[in-house]
């Protein structure tokens, strides 16, 4: 199989260009992908932005890491069902559709199995859609909105006094393209790094910033005639600033968590789905935050309901949503064929399966 690496899709869409160091880190992750091959496909090939070094990608059994091409850009390219096949309804290949580095005739363009994101797929992955659709659930933050200028951020801000509050780009991944600020005063530089956002990506979604007890994920599809299936929901494991981790499935979670978060992700996907015309695997970022302003609603995942007058545990069901796959995707195929709960970023513990040994870029994987 022929997969096509785009790691790099949120900084396509948003006109940006990824330093080469973050290119290089990117594309060592995006050999991950060849994960969700067929059983017994161990001859897959990968394109991605920069070189690797494959002598950092460890075979086990039933794991065989891809063979890494890399790639540059040409004006169109095509998938091997044809034009149109495996993009959103309506729509074909972007113009910034990838091909491989190097002299190449346009009717010899590698055609791509299975892509990390639909390069045409941008307006599914905007946040602000997001935001838009969780607003008409119901279950969009408060004071969560899209801003325009720093004149609507001050506005916005006076009733942030002494609250923590984010920035971030409409298409960002792994914590780029963020600011994060306290209270209701914009200045310095804070202020300079916002505008200078404003001016390179347009508007930016705010949302406050909540004190969070657990990341939740679901991956899901929305199929060729617009149904959605969804799988069961994981856990993201996450840094205090909230910086990705990693994935452990099956996590144990109260009903009065998993219930209204697949029911929430399933109305959200169906709306995503009618309002863009996208097709194809998704993930839905969610999380269940502390708040002590509020009455008790359902408990920690896991855990018992709270009782009366403690601190509450709510959801935020609709964070974000990824029109695309996703390292929940991984951790699944990871779970079909090796058995792996867990898909970790970080020091890998004794006993765990490396798939991208560690280096001096700070870059890992390892599953167990």
């Amino acid at each position: 199989m022929r997969l096509l690496g785009n790691l790099d899709c949120e900084a396509r869409w948003a006109g940006a260009v990824l330093p080469g160091a973050v290119q290089r880190r990117i594309s060592l992750y995006a050999t991950l992908l060849a994960a969700c091959t067929p059983d017994g496909d161990d001859r897959a090939e990968i394109w991605v932005p920069a070189e690797v070094d494959a002598a950092r990608l460890i075979a086990h059994p039933r794991w065989v890491p891809p063979v890494v091409r890399v790639l540059a850009h040409i004006p169109r390219a095509r998938n091997r069902e044809g034009d149109t096949a495996g993009f959103p309804r309506g729509e074909g290949p972007s113009p910034s559709w990838p091909r491989p580095s190097g002299s190449m005739p346009p009717d010899a363009l590698p055609a791509f199995d299975l892509a990390w994101a639909d390069p045409a797929a941008a307006a599914a992955n905007d946040r602000s859609r997001a935001l838009a659709i969780a607003g008409e659930l119901g279950v969009a933050l408060p004071g969560a909105r899209v801003v325009a200028s720093l004149a609507e951020l001050d506005a916005h801000l006076t009733g942030f006094a002494g609250r923590p509050w984010i920035c971030k780009a409409r298409w960002t991944a792994a914590g780029r393209d963020r600011a994060r600020g306290t209270g209701d005063a914009l200045i310095g530089e804070l202020r300079i790094r916002i505008s200078r956002m404003l001016q390179r990506f347009g508007p930016l979604v705010f949302e406050p910033w909540l004190d969070r007890v657990v990341d939740l994920g679901v991956c899901g599809e929305v199929t060729a005639d617009g149904e959605v299936q969804l799988l069961e929901p994981h856990r993201i494991a996450t840094d205090p600033r909230g910086g990705f981790l990693g994935i452990e499935l099956s996590p144990r979670l109260d009903p009065g968590v998993a219930e209204p978060l697949c029911a929430a992700v399933r109305a959200a996907a169906t709306r995503l789905a009618a309002q863009t015309g996208y097709r194809g695997r998704f993930a839905i970022d969610a999380f269940v935050y502390h708040d002590p302003g509020r009455d008790p609603g359902r408990g920690l995942p896991g855990g018992p309901r709270n009782a009366p007058g403690s601190a509450a545990h709510l959801l935020h069901p609709l964070c974000e949503i990824n029109a695309r796959n996703s390292f929940g995707w991984i951790a699944h195929a990871l779970a079909r064929r090796l058995g792996a709960r867990r898909l970790g970023f970080d020091t890998p513990p004794p006993g765990a399966t490396v798939l991208i040994a560690p280096g001096p870029d700070r870059v890992t994987a390892w599953c167990a």
